[in-house]
């Protein structure tokens, strides 16, 4: 389709050194762009959700491998959805590395600082 031509190529990212694949080499994790009809969505919060909800959200929506939707992955960790597994299977650091290169594929540092120039010029 058209629009899919204007979205970000998909990246790979080394999350973790920790997720080897078949040839002892660290798994590339590849991530998604996602169009705003999607973030509308993920921005839809329930009664009592912080910020920390919505990032999970993002960051597991934009993962495309892993499959962190997988049955089998989520039955693993004992969790029920992907923001969840994402908690359970990465570090801290690791959950920042990701959570950066969500940003940075969705174009957050960009609007972040479209926002602070139109608050200078007020």
């Amino acid at each position: 389709m058209i629009e899919e031509k204007y979205l970000p190529e998909d990246k790979e990212i080394e999350v973790s050194k920790r997720f080897l694949g078949e040839n002892g080499q660290a798994l590339k994790w590849k991530i998604r762009a996602l169009k705003e009809k999607e973030h509308q969505k993920i921005k839809e919060r329930k009664i009592g959700e912080g910020i920390e909800q919505y990032w999970g959200r993002l960051c597991a929506s934009c993962v495309v491998i892993p499959n962190l939707n997988d049955k089998e992955l989520l039955k693993s960790y004992g969790c029920d959805k992907a923001d969840e597994v994402l908690k359970e299977m990465l570090t801290m650091g690791e959950y920042m590395i990701l959570l950066k290169a969500v940003k940075e594929q969705n174009c957050f540092e960009q609007r972040e600082e479209k926002i602070k120039n139109d608050i200078k010029k007020q």
